[in-house]
């Protein structure tokens, strides 16, 4: 039977393992095995069963201090600053590009420059997402422990239909920025740019996204 779930993250930066508190039990729940999957594949994420390792409180409290003493009001302040501190950046930055053209400087005409930066922002992409999904510090703590393996989705459908639209819209960017850089249709740097930004999006979704702390979720722990 599925029961209300929530997720936290880890202090540190960790994709490979989330928080996960379900039915007033905490477990360590590996959010990004199997790699192909969660890499590659996120849509799939939600249908397969994932390891999670029951935490006692007490080590709750070793991994994450601050988990039973958030202020959920403070933390949506601060994300509120966040949102508008980036849609200023966002503003201050289109205005500087009208009111200082730059176009000019971002182009060039070597298709093999233009090849060869794809092929370092791929390599670049990969290994830090590879980097990132280590889950370093937490093989000490889940080596005596025996996994049991658990479900989670959203609890509502329409938050699981937004998370697909939007993993396939960065997939559709990405595909499309590939075509015009093998192409060599427009050599710009800000293709580039934007294929490093939506290749790390598309990548990481499966943990930045599908379980992101700020939804709902239900889970069947086994």
């Amino acid at each position: 039977m599925f029961k209300p779930a929530k997720i936290e993250r880890l202090p540190k930066m960790n994709f490979r393992y989330h928080l996960l508190k379900v039915d007033g039990e905490w477990y360590l729940m590996e959010v990004d095995r199997p790699i192909i999957i969660t890499y590659f594949l996120p849509w799939f994420i939600y249908f397969i069963p994932h390891k999670a390792y029951q935490l006692t409180e007490a080590e709750v409290e070793v991994l994450a201090p601050k988990v039973f003493e958030r202020d959920k009001k403070h933390q949506s302040l601060v994300n509120n600053k966040i949102g508008k501190t980036s849609l200023g950046l966002g503003v201050t930055s289109m205005l500087l590009a009208r009111a200082f053209p730059i176009e000019k400087y971002l182009n060039f005409t070597s298709h093999l420059l233009n090849l060869s930066l794809m092929m370092l922002i791929l390599i670049f992409v990969v290994g830090l997402r590879i980097w990132m999904g280590r889950g370093e510090g937490m093989h000490e703590i889940v080596v005596d422990k025996t996994p049991r393996k658990v479900y989670c989705f959203p609890s509502e459908i329409k938050k699981i239909l937004l998370i697909l639209t939007l993993t396939l819209f960065a997939l559709v960017v990405s595909i499309a920025i590939y075509y015009v850089i093998l192409l060599n249709l427009s050599p710009n740097f800000i293709f580039h740019i934007v294929l490093l930004s939506i290749s790390f999006l598309f990548l990481s979704a499966g943990d930045l996204i599908f379980y992101s702390p700020i939804i709902s979720f239900k889970a069947k722990v086994k």
